[in-house]
């Protein structure tokens, strides 16, 4: 009895070892993942991808690293399934010996049978060793290009000022242009008092970012009516605050006396109001959660008059009149109303929705600020050319008001002077092509909202420029780095389609593409403080 105990303990014991010779050698450990690998076999440097993985097979294609920008793909399998693991491929066909294989890793010795036998049945053993390449862990949105807040909070009637004037809201109606002018010639043949000066705010509900550029909108109206809950700005205001800004829409000193002088000096109360709402925004921007540095205004109408002043216009190149006037003490030097805050700010990008300029020679050369100008073309009111506003007016406009040039010259002074602008032209379109009536917005909203929101994301991301004569490589050509440059912003990480990156680093510039690739391409990822991401692509030509 005890004999066959232990004949039967011996069995078992054979048995063990003879399962554990059989079994395959990886059940029990990590097999490695999907990735990009990085190695050699032999002295062959080697960039290998893996797309296909199970629990004991490995599969993809390689490229020889030496030195050329356009390599043949090579497939290969790494097999577990049997005693000792398998890598085939058209260059290495073997098994692999002394293996150490994780989910990141794998080498080994591996027996050739490819290669002929040294002494008639020894078959050569190269080394083979891989190292997966770190994954690049990047949490990127869509701020300022969509809408991804879902909510807007609206702070109402902020106080940023006081100065004298006529009147500062006058909501818009379908009256006659003629029967609003008469209505307020009676107020405005009163003395000018001290009027409060409010703006609204618009912000996303549950943003908590505090580095947020800042976009303050401008209604028209002529500088005699409107409001800053006019519906293009309450309409513009909430869809950009969707996309991650912080907007504000100011209410500003209306009315003038039907002189040539006052209808002047109403637009240049207007600009001195715009001036004092951005420096009292610059005083609480740390409580706003904005950077005075990167401020965006845009109007529609006179508030676009009032925008371009803003952006362009200096105290040494005010209108004859407004200087004049300033020396007889009649009013103030632009930054000198409203209230007495000091803080600075920097207009980055102008949106003109229909408005124009009385003296191009205010955009100067070195002026550092982008324009997208929106306009009608059949524009009766303010000329998308050079002519008087007010055209229809029974000659009374050519009595009251100059000339002004129009989108169509501003946009071809900026091209002249190189600054970055876009002009939409809306073919056959009048004024305020966006309103069926006074309160009624159309179809129009959503282009001008589009335009609006692409320029002022084009100014808020990242730029990356990268010239073009590097996008066609030759199949002979060297291993040499793209050459670009990265403006407002940081590069993140660079990835290929039809190729393979030359190095581990996310940042590195210097591509292998596959000979046969129906697809390549470059996508160059950045991003900077304001939390703008922007993903540019490029397609690649392989030439034989």
């Amino acid at each position: 009895m005890l004999v066959f105990n232990n004949l039967r303990g011996t069995s078992s014991l054979f048995l063990i070892f003879i399962i554990g010779l059989f079994s395959p050698v990886f059940g029990q450990i990590n097999f490695p993942e999907k990735g990009t690998y990085d190695g050699k076999i032999d002295n062959d440097q080697i960039i290998l991808v893996a797309d296909v993985t199970d629990s004991n097979l490995l599969k993809g294609y390689f490229v020889m690293k030496r030195g050329k920008a356009v390599e043949e793909s090579h497939a290969f399998s790494l097999n577990t399934s049997g005693v000792k693991p398998f890598f085939q491929s058209d260059l290495y066909v073997g098994k692999l010996k002394t293996p150490r294989i994780d989910t990141s890793a794998f080498e080994g010795k591996l027996t050739l049978y490819n290669k002929k036998r040294r002494f008639f049945f020894w078959r050569p053993k190269v080394s083979i060793s891989f190292l997966r390449r770190p994954e690049l862990a990047v949490s990127s949105t869509e701020r300022y290009q969509k809408e991804i807040f879902s909510g807007v909070e609206v702070k109402s009637d902020l106080l940023y000022g006081k100065a004298k004037g006529y009147w500062t809201n006058s909501p818009y109606s379908d009256d006659p242009y003629i029967t609003t002018l008469s209505k307020g010639m009676v107020k405005a043949f009163k003395d000018p008092e001290l009027l409060d000066l409010k703006l609204d705010i618009y912000y996303p509900k549950t943003d908590v970012f505090k580095n947020r550029p800042l976009i303050m909108l401008i209604h028209g109206g002529a500088f005699y009516i409107g409001s800053k809950e006019s519906a293009a700005e309450y309409s513009l205001a909430t869809s950009l605050a969707k996309r991650g800004y912080l907007v504000a829409s100011i209410d500003y000193r209306l009315g003038f006396k039907l002189s040539p002088a006052d209808v002047e000096m109403s637009a240049y109360r207007a600009v001195q109001d715009a001036h004092a709402a951005l420096r009292y925004l610059s005083h609480n921007a740390a409580g706003l959660g904005i950077n005075p540095g990167q401020v965006y205004v845009g109007g529609t109408s006179a508030g676009a008059v009032a925008s371009l002043n803003v952006a362009f216009m200096d105290d040494d190149e005010r209108p004859k009149r407004i200087i004049e006037a300033e020396k007889q003490g009649f009013v103030t030097k632009i930054e000198a109303s409203g209230n007495k805050y000091t803080e600075g700010f920097e207009v980055k990008s102008v949106a003109n929705m229909w408005g124009a300029v009385a003296d191009l020679n205010i955009i100067g050369k070195d002026e550092k600020v982008s324009v997208l100008s929106i306009h009608g073309t059949a524009d009766g009111i303010v000329p998308y050319e050079y002519d008087h506003p007010f055209r229809n007016s029974l000659m009374v406009n050519r009595l009251l008001m100059d000339k002004m040039y129009g989108s169509k010259p501003i946009h071809d002074r900026l091209q002249i002077l190189g600054h970055r602008n876009r002009l939409v032209s809306l073919a056959g379109l009048g004024h305020e092509p966006q309103l069926d009536n006074y309160k009624t917005l159309n179809k129009w909203m959503d282009t001008i909202t589009y335009h609006v929101s692409k320029f002022y994301y084009e100014e808020t991301a990242p730029s990356l420029m990268l010239p073009p004569n590097q996008l066609t490589i030759s199949e002979s050509a060297d291993l040499k780095p793209f050459y670009f440059e990265v403006n407002n912003g940081n590069l993140v990480q660079i990835t290929v389609t039809g190729g393979v990156k030359a190095n581990a680093d996310p940042l590195d510039p210097m591509v292998i593409w596959l000979k046969n690739a129906e697809k390549r391409q470059l996508t160059f990822l950045t991003t900077n403080q304001f939390e703008a991401w922007n993903e540019k692509k490029y397609q690649v030509t392989v030439l034989k």
